[in-house]
Order: structure tokens, then sequence, then C-alpha cells
């Protein structure tokens, strides 16, 4: 992978494109600074929980956090259908389709959102059924049944943010989600430690924090997308009269989005198949992992804001039919996500022995060493999930995303899992064995989606060529 990044990236070019750099940070600082606020939600219930209480209960709140985000990531891949039909048609001043993909998209991720709440409510009783510690399960169900009720707040705030991040305005998000983070913090040590008369709730006070967190995203949201100019038209405008939905534009939307959710439906469950077979092993292994994944999780995270700048300024150029600059800029940001995630890894290096202690207790020794050795591996691939997250974001933007998906699906579900389980519970490596097969799904993937982007967007290029000629 390195070999491949490196001459991807150093052959025959100027490294940075100023213009589309400078482009690209304006779309993605925000989006970034959003995405840090909302891991730092499940980042900071971690620490918080692993604090206060013990590895044990942070191993709860792994498993159902690994649960609930394997289905409430199948729902937001809907949401992703938004932003570069929004900002192809806002290219294209098209104000009557932006609303449409509003109005659709609302009813989908609403609908989407409905549908898997009661799924993860049904599903609650099979983990009793999946050779967990046992433990550590009443801990989990009571979390997930708290937290699966936030599904639906969370899914509104979702369309609220793809179409204002489509229209290119992205600090209104950033906003909701700093103020939100703040309350959910405060509200994890009054729930969890019992303040102010209330009883302590545990790990359920963690849920519950997280709750009322997201319901003010939703409201918020709502009110600064409201005071702007840029966005208010099309919230003023927001109807839901049975007479201006379409079967064109539900079916159009479901092609992107069902794909796209797919794919993340794929890379999310495979960690979550992780801290399975991890928690197959001991409640140390799936801790342990828990801390890694936290940590990657957050760089990953970080990534987004590159990938969605990616999607807005490719479907920007895709509805201008400039396909020269829209292979440049997606060129761009992948070296400039290149260069993130290259420093993330060697913070990763040289923080392991350090990173992992604020996530439990200084007497969890075993859990402590082990994250730290988990850490090496999920520094030699940050290039790899970083990439791999850029160049799903570019092909979002050309509304490329069946192949993705089934990328994405031979990558972490017939390479990642099974080589993980032969690692892991086979060869005896543990969570260690984990990550190594985790680590080489991701390159695989990489490899594959730039791949694809590249030669999408010279096939785009030579047809335009031909028809001009």
């Amino acid at each position: 992978m390195q070999y491949f990044c490196c001459k991807f990236f150093f052959h025959n070019m100027a490294f940075l494109n100023k213009q589309y750099t400078k482009a690209c940070l304006t779309l993605a600082l925000p989006v970034m600074i959003t995405q840090v606020g909302q891991v730092s939600v499940n980042l900071f219930d971690n620490i918080i929980v692993g604090k206060l209480l013990g590895a044990q209960a942070l191993a709860s709140v792994s498993l159902g956090n690994g649960v609930f985000f394997s289905i409430f990531v199948f729902a937001l891949g809907f949401s992703f259908a938004i932003p570069p039909l929004v900002s192809e048609a806002h290219s294209q001043e098209k104000h009557d389709t932006i609303n449409s993909v509003f109005r659709h998209g609302f009813v989908i991720n609403l609908g989407i959102g409905f549908l898997l709440m009661l799924l993860l409510y049904l599903a609650l009783p099979l983990l009793y059924h999946m050779d967990q510690p046992k433990e550590i399960i009443p801990d989990t169900i009571g979390f997930l049944g708290i937290m699966t009720l936030s599904i639906l707040p969370f899914m509104v705030f979702q369309t609220l943010r793809e179409v204002s991040e489509g229209l290119s305005f992205t600090i209104g998000v950033t906003k909701a989600t700093i103020i939100a983070n703040v309350i959910n913090i405060a509200l994890n040590y009054v729930f969890i430690k019992g303040m102010f008369g209330l009883p302590p709730m545990g790990v359920k006070g963690s849920a519950l924090a997280s709750l009322i967190a997201r319901i003010f995203m939703m409201v918020f949201l709502y009110y600064v997308l409201l005071k702007e100019e840029k966005t208010r038209r099309y919230i003023k405008d927001f109807s839901l009269k049975i007479t201006e939905f379409s079967k064109a534009m539900f079916s159009k939307m479901l092609k992107i989005g069902f794909p796209t959710a797919l794919q993340m439906f794929f890379e999310v469950t495979a960690f979550a198949g992780a801290a399975f077979i991890c928690g197959l092993i001991s409640a140390k292994d799936i801790a342990s992992h828990q801390i890694a994944l936290s940590m990657a999780s957050f760089t990953f995270n970080l990534c987004i804001g590159f990938s969605v700048a990616s999607t807005v300024l490719i479907g920007r150029k895709s509805g201008e039919h400039d396909f020269v600059g829209l292979k440049k800029i997606g060129v761009n940001n992948l070296k400039i996500v290149f260069l993130f995630m290259s420093a993330c890894g060697v913070l990763f290096i040289l923080g392991r022995h350090i990173l992992p202690t604020f996530f439990t207790k200084a007497e969890d020794v075993e859990v402590i060493q082990l994250a730290a050795k988990l850490m090496i591996i999920a520094a030699l691939f940050q290039l790899s999930d970083g990439i791999q997250v850029v160049a799903l974001g570019s092909l979002r933007g050309i509304q490329d995303v069946k192949i993705p998906s089934m990328i994405t699906f031979v990558a972490y579900w017939l390479l990642a899992i099974p080589l993980g389980y032969f690692l892991c519970v086979t060869m005896k490596m543990g969570a260690f064995g984990m990550w190594i097969a985790l680590g080489l799904g991701l390159t695989v993937s990489a490899v594959l989606l730039v791949f694809r982007f590249l030669s999408l967007s010279q096939k785009k290029i030579d047809s335009l060529e031909k028809t001009t000629a």
C-alpha cells in the first residue's frame, strides 16, 4: 500500500493544487469539527464510562455501540444520497429540484430510521445467544434500550445536515454538534454518578445523555437553517403534501442511497463483527479492541470532512460537465488525506502507551498493554482508511455507488472477517490478530476504490473530448 500511495501521489505532478486545496479545506474543516463533535459523543462516553465504572462497563458499552451502529449506519447511508443531488442542482440553480430532494430525503430517512429502530428492539434478546461474556449482557441491553430511541431525532438532524452541506453551508451543523457534545459530557457525569438528587444510572445514564444531546442537535440545527439566508428558502418551502412526491425521485434517491447504506453497513458491521470475535476470547480483548477502535474512529471521522468536500466539489463539477477539474479535485483531495493520515499514524505510534490510559482505570494493566499493541496496527492502516473514505466520497460525487459497495463487501466480509477469525480464535492471537486482518481489508478497499475513481473520471474526460472533437 505504501508503494502504491507514493507512486500515485508523487509521480510527475506538483503535490498539492492551492486552489483545490483551499476549496476542499473551506468545506472540510467545519465538517471535520462537526465529526469531532459527533464521534466525541461516543469517545467521551467510553472515557467517562471506563474511568467511572471500569473495564467491564466499557466492554458493555463497546458491545452496545457495536450493535447499535451496525444498524444505525445503514440508515445514515440513505441520507448520503442527498449531498451530490443537492450540489449538482445548486450548481445549475434548480431550486425546485433541491426542494424535491429535501422532502423525499426526509421521508426516506425517517421511514428507514423507524424500521431499523423496531429491528433493534426485536434483536435485543439475541445478545444472550452470541457467546459474549455473560457478565456484560444486562448492561449492554439496558444501554441499547435507551440509545435506540435516538435514531429518529438523529435522522431528522441528518436530513437537515446533508441538505445544508450540499449547499456548502457547513458552519450551522458544526455549532449544533459542538453545543450538543458539551451537553452530552455534562449529562454523562450527572446521570452515571447520580448527581443533583438523581439515582446513579450506570451505563444507562450514558445512553440517556446521548439521547438528550441528539434531540437538542435536531432542534438547534432547524432554527439555524431557518435564519441562514442560503438555507432559509428551503426550510420555508418544505412540504409533505402527497401531490409533491414522485416515484421517479424516490427511485433516484434510493438507487444512490441503498448501495451507499450497504457500503457503510459492510464496513461498520465488519468492525462490530470484530468486537464479537474478540469477545469470544475475553472481556480484556474486547475492551482493548474498543480503545484502539475509538482512536481509529476518531481520525476516520475527521477524514469524513475530506470525503464530504469531495462529494460536494465533484458533484458541482459534474453538474458543470468539467470532468478534467473533477478528476483533479479528486486526486488533490486524496493527496490531502494522505498527508493528514500520515501525521495521525505517527501520533498513534508515539502515544501508544499514553492514549489507552484515557479510557480505563490504571489497574487495568493488561487492557492498556494490549491496546498499546493494537495502536501500532491502527497507525499502519491509517493511510488506507483515510484514502478509501475519500475515494468513496469522490465516487459518490459522480453518483457511482453500486460497485464501491461490492468492493467494501469483498474487502471486509470476504477477506477481513474470515481472516480475523482465523488469526484471533484459531491461531489464538486474540485482538492483535483481528486487527491485522482489519488492516489488510482496509488496504485492499483503498487500492480498488482509488483505481475505480481514476478509471471512471478518465472515461468521462475521454467521452467529452470525443463529443467536442
